[in-house]
């Protein structure tokens, strides 16, 4: 096998050979059965003859046993003569042997010779037994010689053996007919087998061929939109090879879709580290000049300081997604955190900078939670600025934490990609963070947690966001083992993310959050 896939063997060709070997093999073995099959019925049928031929010659030469078998030097009389006469036919010979297996009657058919007497007559007169043995005769032909036991009438002393021998020619050439039949039978059938497989064999496998021609194609021009034409099964759920374009489709879909969002993610990140840069070059090219007021020129050391913050802030954020998406997670700590209370100070932090906003936090009942409070405020944080971003002034921001038993959902959800069902047989803190503000489409829905993605493109940079607060915040929730929702009833109606948490036990030492069960990559 291996040196047929060096000699480059097409898979087709491999199959039709594996094929075509298979039903030879079968074909032989087969045909062996039959022939050994036919072959000993055959014999069989003969013994049986030669059998009741020695019975019926017994009968005859049985009540004058005494004055037919006369002594080895007086020859046979006419009578025993004509008496083998009437058992002997074509191929068919029969002659009488005495006590010591001396022949005393030729077979009248065998002019001048008589049938051999091998070792096993004399056994058989001997032995008071019938015995077969396959002989050689005249010109080489062979016989099926049968030597039965002669007894004198009323008694059981053995006086001789009568011998019936039938040409095994006959059979011979009809097991040679039969062998050349099954031979050529073979050949034919197998030939056909060969060029029908052949031909079933292209046909079976024209997914492989398309697979691999629209691979060649999206190989050479990097048009990842070619897609394999698939029909749907007659019968069933399909074969491994629909499947295996199905799976094809789906792979081409999903790198289609990767280099799309790495396009994508590019060109963003290109654009949100240019504004940044523009903006401390100008002010670097406005503080080189000479006579500029005291107050323009810390006003451009205060700006160049918070878009250097603001750079350093997306650099941060796209390296800790650029560890989520190699399965690595980072070293946060483990720790009982209040989520209320968590949630209460991220609030109270905000108003500041929320005064046209009315913001309310309630918490319905005290829920501690085990992960790392850095990065659990982070995750409030970014949903809370989030919704108050995409809120008009004047507009609601409700934050409300309470713990719950079962899975809940109202109204338009999608969940985070990699968000794990938590079951509703474990407590879990449950965070919502809902706005009254510009609300999500249903076709943005999906699109939530990708990195740099907006649904409000008339406001994107106009709010200051990096468009990576989403995607931060499904890593953070999925570390900690938890799950992330969002929900709208349409545009202009608000919009709600649900966060939530497994319960901490009322008592766990401090240690390492221990990774996720397996690596994980943040949708895009």
């Amino acid at each position: 096998m291996k040196r047929m896939l060096r000699l480059g063997v097409s898979l087709r060709t491999r199959l039709t050979l594996w094929y075509g070997a298979l039903l030879a093999v079968t074909l032989l073995a087969f045909s062996g059965l039959v022939y050994f099959t036919l072959q000993q019925s055959l014999a069989s049928s003969l013994d049986e003859r030669l059998t009741l031929r020695a019975e019926q010659l017994r009968r005859e030469v049985g009540p004058s046993i005494g004055n037919l078998l006369q002594p080895e030097d007086v020859a046979p009389g006419v009578q025993l003569q004509s008496t083998l006469s009437e058992f002997v036919g074509t191929g068919v010979y029969v002659q009488l042997l005495n006590q010591k297996a001396a022949v005393i009657a030729t077979p009248p058919n065998l002019v001048g010779e008589q049938l051999p007497v091998p070792t096993s007559s004399q056994e058989a007169i001997q032995e008071d037994r019938p015995i077969f043995d396959t002989v050689p005769v005249q010109n080489n032909a062979r016989v099926r010689l049968l030597t039965q036991p002669l007894h004198l009438e009323g008694t059981d002393e053995v006086v001789g053996a009568v011998q019936v021998a039938e040409s095994l020619s006959p059979l011979e050439n009809t097991m040679s007919a039969v062998s050349r039949l099954l031979l050529a039978a073979d050949a034919g059938a197998l030939l056909l087998a060969v060029v029908v497989g052949w031909l079933l064999t292209r046909a079976a496998l024209s997914p492989v061929f398309r697979i691999t021609d629209t691979a060649r194609h999206i190989a050479a021009t990097g048009d990842y939109r070619q897609r394999i034409h698939v029909s749907p099964p007659r019968f069933g759920h399909g074969d491994e090879l629909f499947f295996l374009a199905a799976t094809f489709n789906d792979m081409i879909a999903r790198l289609e879709h990767m280099l799309e969002s790495q396009r994508r993610l590019l060109a963003d990140t290109s654009h949100e580290l240019r504004n940044p840069i523009t903006i401390i070059r100008g002010n670097l090219a406005l503080l080189r000049r000479q006579n500029i007021p005291d107050s323009t020129r810390a006003e451009a050391i205060v700006e160049a300081e918070e878009e250097a913050a603001r750079m350093g802030r997306l650099v941060a954020d796209l390296l800790l997604l650029a560890r989520a998406d190699t399965g690595e997670v980072a070293s946060f700590q483990r720790e009982r955190v209040d989520l209320g209370e968590l949630a209460t100070e991220v609030v109270e932090q905000a108003r500041p900078r929320a005064a046209a906003h009315n913001l309310s936090v309630a918490c319905d009942s005290r829920c501690v939670v085990l992960g790392d409070r850095d990065r659990l405020k982070q995750l409030v944080t970014n949903l809370v600025e989030n919704a108050i971003r995409y809120t008009p002034a004047g507009g609601r921001v409700d934050v409300r934490v309470q713990g719950i038993t079962a899975l809940q959902q109202r109204g338009t959800t999608v969940r985070s990609r990699n968000a794990r069902d938590s079951g509703s047989s474990i407590a879990m803190a449950n965070l919502t963070v809902s706005d009254s503000g510009i609300g999500i489409s249903s076709a943005d829905l999906p699109h939530l947690f990708e990195r740099f993605y907006r649904a409000d493109k008339a406001r994107s940079r106009a709010h200051g966001g990096t468009g990576l607060g989403l995607s931060i915040a499904q890593y953070i929730v999925h570390v900690h083992g938890g799950s992330i929702e969002a929900s709208s009833d349409g545009t202009n109606r608000g919009s709600t993310f649900t966060v939530r948490l497994p319960l901490a036990p009322r008592a766990d030492p401090a240690r390492p959050i221990a990774p996720p069960p397996a690596p994980v990559a943040i949708s895009r």
